[in-house]
């Protein structure tokens, strides 16, 4: 079984959010995951309809070490491939038992081997307790490190993973093997802030592939989901409309993220099913540069090259980068480009979109 870790210092940059749809994502794969909620705050447990009581979670299986590591009769099932072991805020008074002992950083490890066969994954939604972070570190694989598109947040990330590298080495444990397997997941926090772009952009130039390269984009629908208790794929499926972009878009990012998780793990990410991406793009839009742009979001939330791109649609890769190129002219917006054509320029066009019929705008 491995164990990712969503840890961040600082609230509000979506990590028992994060936690809850990559584990719902993971089991949609047929991966079978256990969801951990180790945060007194207990919101993932509510995410995923647990009961938030003392006795009934993670503060059960610590609360009389060595004899009570067995998570088993606390473990619920959530959905398909999904089980949970869930929070409450008694979980606060587990600092004491794992401060007490030495052998308290490796509690939470020994607690897994004991399920380890049963599940794949587990995916745990740390909290900001000392004793119980040091716990977690001990126990990952990997980590995945929330933040939002601010200098701020991001600075706090880096902090969690310097925690990390510091609790694993004061252990005597491997450091190198956790940080190249890590994450950062940033989220935006409006639509096409240019701070934000900025922000992204200085994180990804500095950072490089320890940043996932798909941004969750910002949409008001995430917390409504969360307050109906459903992923965000389940919330899109039963209440989403076909224009709802900002939805469906985080659905393909938490989606994505998933994928780039799993390669960090040594697992093949699933390739892109040609259906999904194109349904993201309207080959029949009289506007071209509507196409060339919902071509550029799908490389960036898939985290696609022009080579993949080019496969999922069936096109050349001239294609694909002739297009993008028409499109980078013309900018008119971060995700949004208007392309005006002038009916001298038709036959470029039509190398560049086939033979349909198009409508000219001077």
């Amino acid at each position: 079984m491995r164990v990712l870790a969503v840890a961040a210092n600082k609230g509000g940059v979506g990590k028992s959010t994060l936690a809850f749809q990559v584990a719902a994502e993971m089991a949609r794969r047929g991966l079978r995951v256990l969801a951990v909620d180790a945060d007194k705050q207990a919101d993932l447990t509510r995410y995923a309809r647990g009961p938030r009581l003392a006795g009934l979670g993670l503060d059960a299986v610590l609360a009389h070490p060595p004899a009570s590591l067995d998570p088993r009769p606390y473990i619920g099932p959530v959905t398909d491939n999904l089980d949970l072991l869930g929070s409450s805020p008694r979980l606060a008074d587990m600092d004491r038992v794992l401060a007490s002992t030495d052998a308290g950083p490796f509690l939470l490890q020994r607690s897994f081997d004991t399920v380890a066969d049963g599940y794949d994954w587990a995916v745990i939604d740390t909290g900001h307790s000392e004793p119980l972070l040091a716990a977690v570190v001990v126990a990952a694989d990997l980590l995945l490190l929330p933040t939002t598109a601010s200098a701020p947040d991001a600075r706090h990330a880096m902090d969690m993973l310097q925690t990390a590298i510091r609790v694993r080495r004061q252990l005597g444990l491997d450091t190198d093997g956790v940080v190249r397997r890590s994450l950062i997941a940033i989220w935006r926090r409006q639509h096409n802030g240019v701070a934000d772009a900025e922000v992204i952009a200085t994180l990804q130039q500095r950072f490089g592939d320890l940043v996932c390269p798909v941004i969750i984009p910002h949409s008001s629908r995430i917390s409504e989901a969360n307050d109906g208790r459903l992923t965000v794929r389940q919330h899109a499926d039963m209440y989403g409309t076909g224009h709802d972009r900002p939805l469906h878009a985080a659905v393909e990012a938490y989606s994505a993220i998933t994928d780039h998780v799993l390669a960090r793990a040594g697992i093949p990410a699933r390739q892109a099913s040609s259906a999904a991406v194109l349904a993201e793009i309207d080959f029949d839009s009289p506007d071209l540069s509507q196409v060339a742009s919902a071509i550029r979001r799908v490389k960036a939330r898939r985290g696609l090259d022009d080579d993949q791109v080019a496969e999922v649609l069936g096109r050349s890769v001239d294609w694909v980068r002739r297009t993008l190129a028409l499109a980078a002219q013309h900018p008119e917006g971060e995700d949004r480009l208007t392309i005006r054509i002038r009916p001298d320029s038709r036959r470029v066009a039509r190398d560049l979109v086939g033979s349909r019929q198009l409508r000219w705008r001077p």
